[in-house]
């Protein structure tokens, strides 16, 4: 079974146990997801936020307003 989605790129934060991924969509426009997993916690990681359905024409929209949502992700990057 073909994916939906192809992961553009993906960023943890030092303490790696937080997530961004840019996700490219089949047809050519771009989200983010944010993810975390906590160490003791097995089941891996958990989906906190999704900015499905809006999504950006480049990969640079969806990160420049990923930024502006997530904290930890802007300061990573500044």
């Amino acid at each position: 079974m073909q994916k939906k989605y192809l992961v553009a790129h993906s960023v943890e934060n030092q303490e790696q146990n937080r997530c961004v991924d840019i996700i490219q969509d089949l047809n050519g426009m771009f989200r983010f997801q944010e993810w975390r997993r906590e160490p003791e916690d097995m089941s891996g990681w958990i989906l906190m936020l999704d900015s499905a359905p809006k999504s950006f024409n480049s990969k640079t929209e969806a990160i420049t307003t990923a930024k502006r949502v997530i904290s930890w992700f802007d300061a990573l990057n500044s």
